[in-house]
């Protein structure tokens, strides 16, 4: 597991995971995606068109989950976005069809490392 990954299951190097299939995720009717603010700097143009129509483009039907952080590499530039709501909620597969929603207001790092001290898998047992 990469460390998108792992952070977005809130487990750290060295935790005992167990992994199982998600059962009827539903196609995503929308999200809605912030960037994150320290990877916007200096960054013009219009970040859907530019950076997530491309991603979601490229590899179709990709699983999202509300709070999930990835990365998109573009125009020799990486941004961090952050899912902040699904239709249907908390997950969906972004499909051709889902509408994408960028908002024009970043997320600040400080909110989103915040969110990476929340209670995570081993914390819980599987408990989220």
């Amino acid at each position: 597991m990469d460390r998108g990954v792992r952070n977005n299951l809130r487990i750290r190097l060295g935790d005992i995971v167990s992994i199982e299939g998600c059962q009827d995720v539903k196609d995503g009717e929308r999200i809605h995606v912030l960037p994150v603010d320290d990877t916007v700097h200096g960054i013009t143009g219009n970040l859907l068109e530019v950076y997530l129509k491309p991603y979601f483009v490229s590899k179709p039907y990709r699983p999202v989950h509300k709070g999930d952080v990835f990365i998109v590499r573009a125009a020799m530039h990486a941004v961090e976005f952050k899912v902040i709501e699904t239709e249907p909620s908390p997950y969906c597969i972004v499909t051709p069809n889902t509408a994408i929603h960028c908002g024009d207001s970043p997320i600040k790092r400080e909110e989103e490392e915040i969110s990476l001290n929340e209670i995570g898998y081993d914390d819980g047992r599987n408990v989220f």
